[in-house]
């Protein structure tokens, strides 16, 4: 059980290092050009070709910073070898972004702002916008690592946990406008 635990933790390096890129890119706006919504009815204003194209670029770049450990791990390294580690996290950052897409959807048809959380069943908006991403990650990578079932859940629910602790960090750096 420790070894799925640490793995769905190591998993999520990747993503915290792409989506603390993501933030620094968004709040220096960085290639503002990109700042265009994927479709502003849909989705809102938030969702953007510019994060669409940086996440899983920003996740491969992340991805590729454990090299060394993969390294080091040798003959037990979670990532394939080659290309393997860039397309990982390529993979994972797809996965994320895709898989904010319904939960922006269902809020919009509910008449959510973009970006907004609403103060009836806050904790349920605060919890999905939490899981969305780190079940699309847990899936891009079971699919494309062929991860244990344990693990891959493990990843799912672990990383709400990663993230808000990663969103707090960003608040507290100004990086974020808020902490959830």
């Amino acid at each position: 059980m420790l070894s799925h635990l640490l793995t769905a933790w190591y998993l999520q390096i990747p993503v915290v290092i792409g989506g603390v890129l993501h933030m620094m890119v968004v709040t220096h706006n960085i290639l503002p050009q990109l700042t265009i919504p994927i479709h502003q009815g849909l989705f809102g204003a938030n969702k953007t070709w510019r994060g669409m194209l940086a996440v899983p670029l920003l996740t491969a770049f992340g991805a590729l910073c454990l090299w060394p450990f993969e390294l080091l791990l040798a003959e037990n390294a979670v990532f394939p070898k080659g290309w393997g580690l860039l397309l990982a996290g390529l993979i994972a950052g797809i996965g994320y972004v895709l898989a904010e897409l319904p939960n922006s959807f269902m809020k919009r048809r509910l008449g959510i702002a973009a970006g907004a959380t609403p103060d009836k069943n806050r904790w349920l908006f605060t919890a999905l916008d939490q899981i969305d991403s780190g079940v699309g990650v847990a899936i891009a990578y079971s699919l494309f690592l062929d991860l244990p079932v344990l693990t891959t859940i493990l990843c799912a629910v672990t990383f709400p946990f990663t993230a808000l602790g990663v969103k707090r960090l960003l608040f507290m750096a100004k990086l974020k406008k808020s902490a959830t």
